[in-house]
């Protein structure tokens, strides 16, 4: 074998190894770039600002902080509902700029990348589903977000109208302002049996 195909034979393997190794990045960074395109366009704001975008306006009116939730249904003194962790409850106001709609999806997202759905337990002590927010008129709504209590800190509530395709969708990114300072206070004064419906405990 002469000196010529040992040069041809190394740089094809070379080649063809540089050629995996570059199909195995794309390939690894394709479900990231396919999620972002998947996402809502977002306007963002801070607690008490009003937050716009194409399809409605919301601001957060107050957030406050319990350790347990009174059940909606007071028949036979039923116990609340308790958490290992810690009840965020969300108030805001929103209205449509167009039509009729409703705000589907609602997480909180907090440092670390950590993500946390709606409760669905609290269907039950909240009165049910999510108002439809009509064009001009500013209605109240609740969240309720149960997490860990070290997951309080920074966390953003975000607001959307969802849908089949969510990058053609409305969302809202709202800081919450739970700097370390503010999360520990919301912790410490949390509320046993605090009523969704009426805001207290």
């Amino acid at each position: 074998m002469n000196v010529r195909m040992v040069l041809l034979k190394g740089g094809a393997a070379i080649g063809g190894t540089a050629l995996l190794a570059g199909a195995m990045w794309m390939h690894s960074l394709k479900p990231q770039v396919r999620a972002a395109e998947l996402e809502p366009i977002r306007s963002g704001g801070a607690i008490g600002e009003e937050v716009r975008n194409r399809d409605f306006s919301v601001r957060v009116e107050r957030v406050d902080a319990a350790r347990s939730l009174a059940p909606s249904l007071g028949l036979g003194n039923p116990p609340p509902v308790g958490t290992d962790g810690i009840y965020l409850v969300v108030r805001v106001r929103a209205t449509s700029h167009r039509e009729p709609l409703e705000l589907r999806t609602a997480k909180l997202e907090t440092a670390g990348g950590y993500t946390f759905k709606e409760d669905p337990r609290t269907s039950s002590v909240s009165g049910g589903a999510q108002p439809t927010f009509q064009p001009l008129i500013w209605t109240p709504a609740v969240f309720v977000f149960e997490l860990p209590e070290k997951r309080l800190e920074g966390a953003h509530l975000v607001v959307g109208t969802g849908g089949l395709l969510p990058q053609l969708s409305a969302a809202a990114d709202i800081d919450l302002g739970l700097t370390g300072a503010r999360a520990d206070e919301l912790i410490r004064r949390a509320a046993e049996r605090y009523d969704i419906e009426a805001g207290t405990s």
